[in-house]
């Protein structure tokens, strides 16, 4: 009984929140700026439990339709539907019960909301697919960590105004640079197994790729401020995160896949501090 939950926790990744963590800053930068720094608590804790549920139904997904590839991949060779710990048919009722726990969070939102979910699921779905086919499967990626961002805007104002667009470009640069940071550290086993990642693709260029992902993600952040009058805390805030992206910039050899696996966590602290800026602009 104890070694099948252990499997189920791994599969889950619950030993690696940083996947929800990274959702899940986003999501809540978007309730602050759609409601106008004045979210309700219980749609706070609607999106802080579909961060979990959602994530978690994603790597389930990830790992049913990627266990041959995992199979042959160092990094991922032991997940437990790759070693066979947990079946497929176990993994795929696991699946539709997280879908149904989120699906029952979608109760307590508009029908606006409803219908993007929807097309999450989709996102959800297609994303392992990607790296089969897709140049720079993060690009796609980018979208898919985004959608907690139109969810906000859809519940409380019932549109994607400006703003929202902006947000979206924030975050999806933003992805686009970690997730390529994440990728190096797989670069070896991918060319060998021919999938495909941004890695691959700006290989040789990644440093070019990654200044200018923060640069854009300061660039949008700063024009949220600027279209929506914020007070001068909030782009010293900015300040304050432009400092945490150089000290990761310069502080990171990536030559070195575990300082690349580092880069990636440490992203953690920015997306946090990206969402400390959106609390006291409105203070």
């Amino acid at each position: 009984m104890f070694n099948a939950l252990k499997n189920y926790f791994l599969l889950l990744r619950m030993d690696k929140p940083i996947g929800v963590y990274l959702l899940l800053w986003p999501s809540l930068s978007a309730l602050w700026l759609a409601s106008s720094g004045v979210p309700d608590l219980d749609v706070i804790i609607i999106f802080c439990f579909g961060s979990l549920l959602l994530r978690s139904a994603g790597v389930v997904v990830n790992d049913i339709l990627d266990q041959e590839i995992d199979r042959k991949v160092l990094r991922t060779f032991n997940r437990p539907i790759a070693n066979r710990s947990i079946s497929n048919i176990e993994a795929w009722i696991l699946l539709i019960l997280l879908l149904i726990a989120a699906a029952f969070l979608l109760l307590f939102l508009n029908l606006l909301s409803f219908y993007l979910a929807l097309f999450c699921l989709v996102l959800i779905g297609t994303y392992p697919l990607m790296k089969r086919f897709f140049f720079a499967p993060q690009f796609y990626l980018g979208v898919c960590y985004s959608m907690g961002i139109f969810l906000a805007f859809a519940n409380y104002q019932n549109s994607f105004p400006l703003s929202c667009w902006l947000l979206f470009f924030t975050n999806f640069f933003w992805v686009l640079g970690y997730d390529t940071v994440y990728a190096i550290s797989d670069r070896k086993d991918d060319l060998a197994i021919k999938v495909k990642s941004s890695a691959i693709f700006f290989q040789g260029k990644e440093l070019v790729l990654l200044w200018a992902c923060y640069l854009l993600l300061i660039t949008f952040l700063f024009l949220i401020g600027i279209l929506n009058s914020f007070s001068l805390l909030y782009f010293l805030t900015l300040l304050l995160n432009i400092s945490l992206i150089i000290f990761f910039m310069f502080s990171t050899n990536f030559n070195k896949p575990s300082e690349c696996s580092l880069f990636f966590k440490r992203n953690n602290w920015l997306g946090f501090g990206i969402f400390l800026s959106f609390i006291v602009a409105y203070i």
